[in-house]
């Protein structure tokens, strides 16, 4: 498929999407929006500090914390130190692996027990060298009850100052799910009416003892980048932000993000994220397509969040390596994608423009591209260089595609092999995605 193609193909299929998309959230959402851009013209080339959410042992842990053999278990601290000797920098230590934890009622352990265990997490990491990135707790706000909803408040606050005790810098938390009534009162009503008053009182109240709060997209009342930046404006508090879950974004009413722009999603919450969730499958762990984890760090490197990447596996019952097959807790799995993500994170570390300068040259000098077709390609590569370096992202994006339509025109003249024209087309896609992605 020549570039003009895929594009034209690119172009009505996001075309679809955006119109789905507009169907499906809150009236009047955009224009509520802060003009909160990416800053343009620089590209990060440091590292990220990679984290585990225990979540991704949450068949052995559970197995552990009810004495059940349906898994090999595994305690927290087991976890803790199975991620520093796997090569992590971080752990989230959610909630529901501190022993008390309940995902309907208060503890049912005594608050003295629960946070001598928080400060054994805490001395525990120290000693490793090992930080805490974050936390989390279970709520539903949306519900109709306000029994429930209550109740989901007094849990909440509790488990934030566990999170104070051990250290934890961000406490997660969700809208909740869509609820019976929203036919009566909309989404805008169910978010203003319930979720918003809950999340400013908790973030209230997490800012006296020092802990932010994160509102994580999770396909249920935030299932759109809309919907949760919306909320987030709506709470209007300084220490909560948004927990960029990258398998989740979908249309709103939807089971899966099958046929959704999730990267476009996951960058345009990036301005207000304040800590993350990386997934292996971006349309959810029920489906079969991979991240695309370069095209994730590009996008993050253009951005401005420098925080955590905290990683999170999820299976599906009979899929291979479903924890409760194995002979002992995920390890393997777990290591090998991290092992992935580092490799995509080193792999775009290099300035992309770079990236393309150095691959025409090669090219140039092994024979497969032709000096006019060089000269041309380099000039539309340093134009586009230039608009971005000067804050001028958008028209950056148009050189780029400039880039690829002469590419196809040399090659139609034979003055590029068919090895460039793959190499460089690879390469100026992708960069001009993650642009799209960040900026348009």
């Amino acid at each position: 498929m020549t570039w003009r193609s895929r594009h034209t193909f690119l172009s009505t299929m996001l075309a679809a999407v955006l119109a789905v998309t507009a169907l499906a959230a809150p009236s009047g959402a955009a224009a509520s929006l802060d003009d909160r851009r990416p800053e343009q013209g620089r590209y990060y080339t440091g590292d990220f500090k990679i984290s585990l959410n225990l979540y991704s042992f949450n068949v052995n842990m559970q197995a552990w914390l009810k004495n059940r053999k349906t898994a090999p278990p595994i305690d927290t601290l087991q976890a803790i130190r199975f991620a520093k000797e796997a090569g992590f920098d971080a752990v989230d230590v959610t909630s529901y692996y501190i022993p008390g934890f309940d995902f309907y009622e208060m503890p049912t352990k005594p608050r003295d027990e629960i946070m001598d265990y928080a400060r054994q997490i805490r001395s525990l990491c120290e000693e490793l060298d090992i930080e805490i990135s974050g936390t989390g707790a279970s709520n539903d706000f949306a519900s109709a009850d306000p029994a429930r909803r209550a109740l989901d408040l007094e849990r909440v606050k509790f488990w934030i100052d566990v999170a104070a005790e051990m250290g934890a810098p961000v406490m997660r938390v969700f809208s909740g799910v869509v609820p019976d009534d929203i036919d009566q009162l909309g989404w805008t009503g169910v978010a203003q009416q319930r979720v918003v008053p809950a999340l400013q009182e908790l973030a209230d109240y997490g800012a006296a003892r020092g802990v932010d709060l994160g509102l994580q997209n999770h396909g249920d009342m935030t299932a759109t980048a809309e919907q949760t930046i919306q909320i987030l404006q709506w709470v209007n508090r300084p220490n909560i932000g948004i927990i960029d879950d990258t398998g989740y974004f979908r249309p709103f009413g939807s089971t899966t993000g099958l046929g959704y722009n999730w990267y476009g999603d996951i960058a345009k919450v990036l301005p207000y994220t304040n800590n993350f969730q990386l997934k292996k499958k971006p349309a959810g762990a029920e489906t079969d397509g991979l991240m695309d984890l370069e095209r994730v760090f590009t996008d993050l490197r253009l951005s401005s969040y420098r925080g955590y990447i905290p990683l999170e596996l999820l299976w599906v019952r009979g899929e291979p390596g479903y924890p409760r097959d194995l002979d002992e807790p995920p390890f393997a799995q777990i290591e090998e994608f991290l092992t992935q993500v580092k490799t995509a994170m080193h792999a775009t570390q290099t300035q992309p423009f770079d990236a393309v300068h150095t691959a025409l040259d090669a090219l140039r000098q092994s024979g497969d591209l032709q000096e006019p077709a060089y000269a041309m390609l380099t000039n539309t590569t340093r134009q586009a260089e230039h608009q971005f370096g000067s804050g001028h992202a958008r028209q950056s994006i148009k050189s780029l595609e400039d880039f690829l339509r002469r590419l196809d025109s040399a090659a139609s003249l034979g003055q590029a092999s068919p090895n460039a024209q793959q190499e460089l087309t690879r390469r100026v896609t992708a960069l001009h995605d993650s642009f799209v992605d960040v900026f348009a």
